[in-house]
């Protein structure tokens, strides 16, 4: 039997599903690390202000709990209330003396600003609002400099968004954080930086920032945060003395905002393990301070030069694709310590095959969104051995399209079919020993004109779906056209494991 590691970029990144991007990641990361275990997986709809969302169970040994995305049943609710309140998180987190940036709530009536005016004064510029009840970021002004810019931001936050409790804080120097803490462990952190590209002496900085986006959406977890040449960029590039067409010297970094909100287009850099141990247990200590909190997302702003770390934010249910998919660093499997948290006697499980196996989370996300069904329940693996055939297939493949994904499917195979020519396939197969022999034997039958040869057995070099997967016109696809892209593709891909390279070994904080 072989064995081929998993690449991070050409096996997992390229063969993620569509809908699991963004705060999806961690519903699909948390399901397919269960299931592949043997733990029952369901999604089930619920609705919320007259929208369907999509929750998931996990269930083993008697136990079942409850998830929405990476949040589970075993945060208590009194934690999830005190989440999502920044004031109330405020003050459990000074209770327990974990440092946290000054700053207060401010009720603001009638656009009447000036009590948040004087508070600023007060306390020092610059300062940050946002609204107390909010979240993603939303409403979040940073780094205001003098009266005339924190008006403007109030006007924003209160004018236009409609927020009236808003906190003023004292805007903390340092880089943008966040810890993944359980009970008493930092899992993983990750910074974040400013949008920037680096010049290579060639091309413009417009076309430097396509380049990156092009890279940008090959990353599940920043595949829709492109970084946009609007009035906003091309101001912000202006005042630095460069336009779009300006080409920078090689090496040469360019900044394209001050922001590090993933909105933003901002950059995540793994950094688990150039934390210091104080940066370890204000995260822990941050989660502590929460009754009933036990495991959550720590936002930190972190002062190097002062050696200090002031929280500004708890979030107990956390995006975890910015751990998972940094564009820089390594990536950390933070779903799989939630699993191992809710079934450690799972934890130590060799899954062995079962990781090369996902589902059509896709399918079951489209169907649940449209209201078609109310429940998903996974299939389980099989849990005898299992093997995989790599076929060739020469003749007329549509013609026999049907047959064949109906045998697959009837089999309980895994797999797909992957065309290189008109009438050239590969087709790969898995399951039980007992289902394989069986289809195979079928197959002469039901295909008597295609020639069909073996050309490997229990190889497993790549990701397969556990359901067949056949391409829907095979003929109507040029093959130059599958090559190029193909090409494009792996270009793409070596030009990200290079940057990986790059900063693999990056400064601590």
């Amino acid at each position: 039997m072989a064995l081929k590691a998993l690449d991070i970029y050409e096996d997992i990144m390229l063969n993620h599903p569509v809908e699991a991007q963004g705060a999806s990641i961690s519903m699909y990361r948390m399901t397919l690390e269960a299931w592949r275990r043997g733990i029952e997986v369901r999604f089930m709809t619920v609705y919320v202000k007259n929208r369907i969302k999509i929750r998931h169970k996990l269930s083993y040994g008697g136990r079942e709990y409850r998830f929405q995305l990476s949040l589970g049943d075993k945060v208590a609710k009194e934690a999830r209330q005190i989440g999502k309140s920044k004031e109330l998180t405020k003050q459990h987190l000074a209770a327990a003396g974990v440092s946290v940036p000054e700053g207060k709530v401010i009720s603001v009536q009638n656009n009447d600003f000036e009590e948040a005016l004087e508070y600023a004064e007060s306390i020092g510029y610059p300062v940050i609002v946002k609204p107390a009840h909010a979240s993603l970021a939303i409403g979040v002004r940073t780094n205001l400099m003098d009266r005339g810019s924190l008006s403007a931001a109030l006007e924003h936050v209160h004018g236009e968004l409609g927020y009236t409790e808003i906190i003023v804080e004292r805007h903390a120097e340092g880089f943008d954080t966040r810890a993944y803490v359980i009970e008493d462990e930092m899992i993983a952190a990750f910074k974040r930086i400013p949008a920037h590209i680096e010049g290579d002496g060639e091309h413009s900085i417009g076309q430097l920032i396509e380049l990156k986006n092009q890279r940008r959406k090959l990353n599940p977890h920043l595949s829709n945060s492109r970084i946009k040449m609007d009035d906003t960029l091309t101001d912000y590039i202006g005042r630095h003395g460069y336009t779009l067409d300006s080409v920078p010297e090689k090496g040469e970094k360019i900044n394209l905002t001050d922001s590090t909100f993933a909105s933003n287009a901002a950059d995540t850099v793994d950094i688990t393990d150039n934390v210091t141990e104080d940066y370890k247990m204000t995260a822990v200590n941050a989660v502590k301070s929460i009754p009933g909190m036990n495991m959550g997302g720590v936002d930190i702003i972190r002062d190097a030069e002062n050696d200090v770390n002031k929280v500004l934010e708890i979030n107990c249910r956390p995006d975890l694709g910015g751990h998972m998919f940094p564009i820089y660093g390594e990536s950390r499997d933070v779903a799989k310590k939630i699993v191992d948290y809710y079934f450690p006697e799972t934890a130590s499980m060799d899954t062995g095959i079962n990781e090369y196996f996902t589902f059509d989370f896709d399918g079951i996300f489209r169907f649940l969104k449209k209201g078609i069904v109310k429940e998903v329940i996974l299939p389980p693996l099989p849990k005898s051995k299992v093997e995989n055939v790599h076929l060739e297939l020469n003749g007329n493949i549509n013609y026999y399209r049907n047959v064949l994904l109906n045998s697959a499917a009837g089999h309980r195979l895994g797999g797909n079919i992957r065309m290189l020519g008109k009438n050239r396939a590969k087709m790969v197969v898995a399951g039980t020993t007992k289902h394989l022999t069986s289809f195979l034997q079928e197959l002469i039958k039901i295909a008597p004109k295609l020639n069909v040869t073996v050309t490997a057995q229990n190889e497993w070099d790549s990701l397969l779906m556990y359901k067949f997967e056949m391409p829907e016109q095979t003929a109507s696809i040029p093959l130059n056209r599958l090559r190029r892209e193909n090409m494009e593709m792996r270009e793409e891909i070596e030009a990200l494991k290079k940057e990986l390279a790059a900063v693999r070994n990056g400064s601590p904080l």
